[in-house]
């Protein structure tokens, strides 16, 4: 690979972190049948989640997910966030996936707590051919969104996230449970196990009592809780071998989209460990 100083283009937002755009956002505004069957040595997809190549340029996030192999994602780049992201941006990017044989199957937004932002993600999701959205939304906004996204025979996982210094409305399995008593089974989990661990909680447990919602799975690790500085696959806390294993004992067939949130210029040495991991556990 080239001199990242050659290769690696920052994007505009390259700096953006998602924890930040997501605060600043929240006040304001999948193969894909992400099913489950009850089989031994079922086959899930492994996948990235886009957010891990933020600081690059969307060519070269495509060079990076050739490497690695990876032919599924989940769009989850600031770029692409509502409510600024723009229908031509979208359907440039899914031309350049189709052409590289990458498909994306999910799209992280962040917060839906508007009509506006409602419309504009079902208008994207469709235009960039996923029938399944992560994200969040609280309240009457997550009624809202359930009784839209069964409309369009869509699915919306609700991310589960660590935020520093603030209580966020979905950290521990028993958030994401409550809320589901509220929806239609539309609604499920995207479960982070990064972020399940950095809040103090067991992402193989998380994982067992979400698993009649389990949608989504982002596979991440972290060093240590009350934090989220992210590590490669299989050296922190959260027993991503265990995690793997588990999706694999109950014939999980979702998408599980590692994610790595640390260096923004050059992130491909972790995820090449974390890819090469997962594959070993497989």
């Amino acid at each position: 690979m080239a001199d990242s100083s050659t290769q690696r283009t920052k994007v505009k937002h390259a700096m953006i972190n998602r924890r930040d755009f997501l605060v600043a956002t929240a006040v304001g505004v999948g193969t894909l049948a992400l099913g489950r069957v009850e089989a031994q040595n079922a086959r899930f997809e492994l996948g990235i989640g886009t957010f891990t190549f933020r600081g690059v340029s969307d060519e070269q996030m495509i060079e990076d997910l050739k490497a690695l192999r990876i032919r599924q994602i989940e769009l989850s780049s600031p770029n692409y966030f509502p409510p600024a992201v723009k229908l031509d941006a979208i359907e440039s990017l899914r031309a350049k996936l189709d052409q590289d044989g990458i498909r994306a199957v999910s799209y992280f937004v962040g917060e839906i707590a508007t009509q506006v932002t409602l419309d504009t993600t079902v208008t994207m999701a469709k235009a960039l051919g996923v029938r399944h959205v992560s994200g969040w939304a609280v309240g009457n906004a997550l009624k809202m969104v359930d009784v839209r996204f069964t409309q369009e025979g869509m699915k919306f996982g609700i991310h589960n996230h660590w935020f520093r210094g603030r209580r966020f409305r979905y950290e521990s399995p028993k958030d994401l449970l409550k809320a589901f008593a509220t929806v239609s089974d539309t609604v499920g989990a995207t479960s982070d196990t990064g972020h399940m661990a950095s809040c103090g909680y067991d992402p193989v447990d998380a994982l067992n009592k979400l698993w009649p919602r389990l949608q989504m799975v982002h596979l991440k690790d972290v060093q240590s809780a009350g934090d989220d500085k992210d590590v490669t696959l299989g050296t922190g806390i959260v027993k991503s071998r265990e995690v793997i294993a588990f999706l694999e004992k109950h014939g999980f067939t979702g998408l599980v989209a590692i994610e790595y949130e640390g260096d923004l210029e050059n992130p491909m040495p972790v995820v090449k460990r974390s890819v090469a991991f997962a594959r070993e556990w497989i």
